[in-house]
């Protein structure tokens, strides 16, 4: 009887110790994934953010240049939580807050993120909470109620974005879009 309890309690151990690791190594894996899915929801939402626009929602007529400057800062303002120092003033430097909406407004046409697909580029030398990806966006731009074309287009266009985790938060460092609807 004594026999059966010793190998039933080293038994019991045994599992113990293989069960620990087991979930010690899911657990491992499963948050190497979810940083992965973490990293790339920030980019998405920054994305959406910059080429979601309705004509309608853009002011049409602005009445002195302060007005205008102050509308660009507050826009500018609403991404930073989605990026880091650095990349928030690369992104102010480079426009890229009003690339979408100047497109829009110049030529009377709503734009729409139709899908956004990111490709973790996983380099040898990636630091530690960091991840670099290539996307592509569709964009469908359709007419506004401020004009009487009825055609609708898709278009496609490729990046690269590196999100790096700052404060224990996700956020974009570098965001290489390409130019995107500007060259259009």
């Amino acid at each position: 009887m004594k026999k059966k309890t010793k190998v039933m309690t080293k038994a019991i151990i045994a599992g113990s110790v293989i069960l620990t690791c087991s979930l010690l190594l899911m657990a491992s894996g499963c948050s190497s994934e979810s940083d992965e899915a973490a990293a790339i929801k920030v980019g998405k939402s920054l994305k959406m953010m910059q080429y979601q626009v309705q004509v309608a929602d853009i002011e049409t007529e602005i009445e002195d240049i302060s007005k205008e400057q102050e509308a660009k800062l507050k826009v500018q303002e609403a991404y930073k939580p989605f990026l880091t120092e650095k990349g928030y003033i690369a992104f102010v430097a480079n426009r890229q807050s009003g690339i979408a909406s100047q497109y829009a407004r110049k030529n009377k046409l709503n734009t729409q993120v139709k899908k956004i697909k990111f490709e973790n580029m996983e380099q040898d030398n990636m630091e530690k909470d960091t991840f670099s990806f290539r996307y592509s966006i569709d964009i469908e731009l359709s007419p506004s109620e401020l004009t009487s074309s009825r055609g609708h287009s898709v278009v496609t266009k490729t990046g690269h974005m590196t999100i790096v985790k700052e404060d224990n938060e996700w956020k974009v460092l570098k965001d290489l879009d390409n130019g995107f609807l500007a060259d259009e």
